[in-house]
């Protein structure tokens, strides 16, 4: 399972997510948790050093390769040192977010159609056009059927918390109300079925915190998105059953003019004995 979150303010943006990716197994027609690894990465740079990114959610693996391993392979086709007729190269000059929220569905869609039991694949892109001066987040969703969904969920000049993967822990704390109310209701007989949700919702616009602030600095902003993801996964820890997120927390911020940098990162080795001339994944 998982945990993501793009919180926006006006200079840039805070991506974390944690580290927590569950291998199941169906025997009998019953499907458990066979393994939990806490090593998964699911903050992707989608140009080198660009203030562009995404998080992802849902399934793990497309073709027997991680979604990280996906995104770094779209990546070269963004930055123009892999030829794909189907994926045009970013212009500096006039990119925008859009642009690469749509080559992500266009990039995956066709790879988890073809491995239709896989599950819905999740991307939060997350960025600053080329000519734009404030972030922006997009939403995309792919069933694994056919069907794609691609929402812009916070447009230019707004603020605000974008959370996806498992977050009930998140949504009673920032929306006011857990993810189940609306089940409640409806099992209560309080709601007719089908009503309870939209009810529920309605109550989260209402007690919703806003917490992110257009003029927030960015370090507070990065210090909120560890906070919700540390939040989730010590809520996690402490319910019955398995801890299905956890792992270290990842965290990436973007800026206008710094681009894409790291700020709290997993490593599997020493850095000093692999050095890079850039930095780079």
């Amino acid at each position: 399972m998982t945990v993501v979150v793009a919180v926006v303010s006006s200079d840039g943006i805070a991506l974390a997510s944690d580290s927590a990716t569950t291998q199941t197994r169906t025997l009998n027609g019953v499907t458990s948790t066979n393994n939990i690894w806490n090593s998964a990465n699911k903050i992707f740079n989608l140009r080198k050093t660009w203030p562009l990114a995404a998080l992802t959610f849902g399934r793990a693996d497309i073709e027997g390769l991680s979604i990280a391993s996906h995104a770094k392979d779209l990546r070269c086709r963004l930055t123009g040192t892999v030829d794909d007729p189907d994926v045009a190269v970013l212009d500096p000059a006039a990119f925008t977010v859009e642009q690469v929220a749509q080559a992500m569905a266009d990039y995956f869609q066709p790879r988890c159609d073809a491995e239709p039991n896989g599950g819905t694949l999740g991307f939060l892109v997350a960025g600053i056009g080329a000519t734009e001066k404030s972030p922006e987040v997009w939403d995309v969703l792919l069933d694994g059927l056919g069907g794609r969904n691609m929402n812009q969920v916070l447009p230019p000049g707004e603020t605000g918390i974008v959370h996806q993967g498992m977050t009930d822990a998140i949504t009673r704390l920032v929306d006011g109300a857990g993810q189940g109310l609306g089940h409640v209701l409806e099992a209560m007989g309080a709601l007719p079925p089908g009503a309870g949700e939209p009810f529920a919702e309605t109550v989260r616009d209402g007690l919703r915190m806003d917490w992110a602030w257009p003029g927030m600095p960015l370090g507070e902003t990065i210090d909120m998105a560890k906070f919700l993801v540390d939040t989730q996964i010590n809520f996690t820890r402490f319910m019955p059953g398995d801890a299905i997120v956890g792992g270290p927390v990842e965290i990436a911020a973007l800026t206008k003019h710094e681009g894409f940098k790291w700020v709290e990162r997993k490593h599997y080795y020493p850095p000093e004995l692999n050095p890079t001339i850039h930095g780079g994944e």
